[in-house]
């Protein structure tokens, strides 16, 4: 299937997420309250911060198409995107942008396996994602992760800067405790 296809299938009956893998449709049980709440506030500190700084855009759950043929469309819990990889700056309305964002955040959800996880990591940095976070509700951690393997977990007493969110310019923070609270 191709993510044109893809773009136009009606939503799940049961409200499931779905996922473009390697042409492929991936389904997984809807999101926990719990879940959204947590992507959201993170979405809401970048949301801010991008846009003081006028960096890009940011996105809940909006897909990205990280390659072509076979498409891959992914959507992380909670991304921004800057400009510059965007053409005309803005989202496409009708389809998926041909970009991997900048920062991709995944909060896992008690259906998600490591090997899944592990599979959208590496799609995010092939297709050139700078930061890729995976937020685990149970153990209140967040893992960033960095292109070539290199990571650094923070518990809930750490402090996320504009270093783990792929940001040029300083002042971003966003204590972890404030996800899990």
């Amino acid at each position: 299937m191709t993510a044109e296809e893809f773009a136009r299938l009606p939503d799940g009956p049961g409200g499931e997420q779905m996922e473009l893998v390697r042409g492929v449709i991936a389904v997984t049980p809807p999101a926990t309250a719990g879940h959204g709440h947590r992507a959201r506030r993170i979405e809401r500190a970048l949301e801010d911060f991008v846009a003081a700084h006028h960096l890009g855009l940011t996105s809940g759950e909006g897909g990205y198409r990280l390659f072509r043929d076979p498409d891959t469309v992914r959507a992380p819990d909670s991304a921004w995107i800057a400009f510059d990889r965007l053409p005309g700056g803005s989202f496409p309305e009708d389809d998926y942008p041909d970009a991997a964002p900048n920062l991709a955040v995944e909060v896992v959800s008690p259906s998600d396996r490591d090997a899944d996880i592990s599979d959208k990591l590496t799609d995010y940095f092939l297709a050139g994602s700078d930061r890729v976070w995976i937020v685990r509700p149970r153990q209140r951690t967040v893992t960033v992760h960095r292109p070539g393997g290199d990571s650094h977990t923070y518990s809930a007493g750490g402090v996320l800067t504009s270093d783990d969110a792929g940001f040029a310019v300083e002042g971003f923070t966003l204590r972890v405790r404030s996800i899990f609270d």
